[in-house]
């Protein structure tokens, strides 16, 4: 890029040359800034769950070198580890961390030890009055504000790919203004950070979706193939570290392999993305075997658990010195599935933050989009999405806030968005007037968020 040297020079290079695309750049990222300062300002209050600040905990632990372990000692954790090494722990050291998938802690961990130790040591400081905030609260905020940039980043670099730019800013916008996005990333519980792996994920399944990866086409299977199959593989183990239900879009991923690969390819990539699977999961699971006998620990009791039964509550069970499970209950099992999955279709996809663009992708099942490989990425998407809302409120106690009804959203976006587009080309009238139909939407979508910035703080 030529550096320009006089004024007028800067002056071209800003208004006609390569300086004006930095220039809005520059504007949206100001605009973004801004926009997450103020959320922050008038609408963050704390972590909102008693999920959250356990898992801030073994973050905090992590950093200091004290390995997954927590402060919070539940009698049913050393009852369990009672049984396990016949003897009882001491109740004066924390006890190892048992009921909550681990990647959130990590990346709290990292945070913390990309610190300086007088910062670190400074979050944690008592607040000098009632009226001050916990500064570690704040540093979480940071957190998950950072990855809703990078999931929205991937957002646009997807939508791009399967769309066109158009697609790929519509889809971003709507991300970063939607209430109720920003309603679940200032509840500071990791959402964001399953967004960016389901991004990820679904980024590579389009990588790996091109003619001659074995797709019937007379070649084989290349080994840039076979690494990107196990680094889908990988990033699929990711989700199940970071919410373990999540962990199911794997077996979505081994039936796109499945579909378009043919003969030995097939087998080929299902064990380069079961090794990628295994790679980052398994030592997690080892280690929870070597504990409790189950991979991943005390979780496995969620199945039978559910939160606001007072015959099946998980925080009574915690609280439990006893090592036996819960028992199963086929009756309260599906009334709890059926329960979380009304809510998921009737409430949570309409009011998650997807609007107009999540009734948009519904409807746009219908339509076929021009480029097969967006068609074919769609159906991967929906499968993903079915078969995690499906399973996902049977398989969960009903505490975790990381629903796959709104980590998901971004691709929902996406999808909408090109149907959107569609529909505004349509006709004559609408594809002239193209930039205020796209204006109209973005204003809608971002209506709710504006009305609670504008409230007091």
């Amino acid at each position: 890029m030529k550096v320009p040297g006089s004024a007028q020079d800067w002056i071209h290079w800003i208004e006609v040359g390569g300086g004006a695309g930095w220039v809005r750049r520059a504007a949206v990222l100001l605009a973004l800034l801004l926009l997450s300062v103020l959320a922050v300002y008038k609408q963050y209050h704390g972590p909102a769950d008693e999920q959250t600040l356990l898992q801030a905990d073994v973050g905090r632990q992590l950093a200091a070198g004290r390995g997954f372990t927590t402060l919070v000692n539940y009698p049913q954790t050393a009852a369990v580890m009672q049984r396990r090494q016949g003897r009882a722990l001491d109740r004066a050291e924390p006890y190892p961390e048992l009921h909550h998938a681990p990647l959130y802690s990590i990346t709290i961990a990292a945070g913390l030890r990309c610190l300086p130790a007088p910062w670190r040591e400074a979050l944690f400081a008592a607040p000098g009055a009632p009226a001050d905030a916990f500064k570690a609260d704040f540093f979480l905020v940071a957190l998950n504000v950072i990855f809703l940039w990078v999931a929205a980043w991937q957002s646009f670099l997807l939508a791009r790919r399967l769309f066109d730019e158009r697609v790929a800013w519509v889809a971003m916008f709507a991300l970063l203004l939607s209430v109720g996005v920003w309603d679940r990333v200032l509840l500071v519980d990791g959402l964001p950070l399953l967004m960016m792996l389901s991004l990820g994920a679904f980024h590579l399944m389009a990588a790996l979706d091109t003619p001659g990866e074995g797709e019937g086409t007379g070649e084989s299977l290349t080994v840039g193939g076979l690494v990107l199959w196990g680094a889908l593989g990988g990033v699929c183990g990711l989700l199940f570290l970071a919410e373990y239900s999540a962990g199911l879009l794997g077996a979505v991923a081994a039936a796109f392999a499945y579909w378009r690969l043919r003969g030995n390819d097939r087998w080929m990539a299902v064990a380069a993305l079961t090794l990628g699977f295994a790679f980052p999961a398994l030592p997690w699971m080892v280690r929870n075997v070597a504990l409790t006998g189950d991979p991943v620990g005390l979780a496995a009791q969620n199945l039978a658990l559910k939160a606001g039964d007072s015959t099946a509550e998980p925080a009574i069970q915690r609280t439990l010195f006893s090592s036996e499970a819960p028992a199963l209950d086929l009756n309260k099992i599906g009334n709890k599935g059926l329960t979380g999955l009304q809510l998921n279709v009737k409430e949570r996809l309409w009011s998650g933050g997807g609007y107009f663009l999540a009734a948009f992708f519904v409807v746009g099942w219908l339509y076929p989009f021009r480029r097969a490989s967006t068609n074919r990425l769609r159906w991967a998407c929906t499968a993903g999405w079915l078969l995690l809302i499906l399973a996902q409120p049977f398989l969960g106690s009903g505490e975790s806030p990381r629903l796959p009804v709104f980590y998901l959203l971004p691709l929902i976006l996406i999808f909408g968005a090109g149907f959107f587009f569609v529909l505004v080309e349509s006709t004559p009238t609408t594809r002239g007037h193209a930039g205020l139909a796209t204006a109209l939407l973005l204003a809608l979508q971002a209506s709710p968020l504006a009305h609670d910035l504008l409230q007091p703080r």
